[in-house]
């Protein structure tokens, strides 16, 4: 579905990895819904495509309101990196 979104607005959308610490359980909701989710050793790592930085801070914001720590946010080469 974002790749169509991003389509359409003539965006193409990129793949993040975002990595907390601690424990995130599913089920996700809001714009973490449709990422992938790994945990070990104390670290959460989320991937998923965002199609723009709008939709990328969303998704911090989310994280931070829920009292998450964000360890780092990069882009990754393609889902599941």
């Amino acid at each position: 579905m974002q790749q169509r979104f991003a389509a359409r607005c003539g965006r193409q959308a990129a793949v993040y990895r975002i990595v907390v610490r601690g424990e995130l359980a599913r089920p996700l909701v809001g714009p973490l819904e449709e990422m992938a989710l790994q945990c070990e050793a104390g670290e959460c790592v989320l991937t998923g495509e965002l199609v723009d930085q709008a939709q990328l801070r969303g998704v911090l914001s989310l994280l931070h309101d829920l009292g998450v720590e964000i360890v780092s946010v990069n882009p990754a080469a393609e889902p599941g990196t």
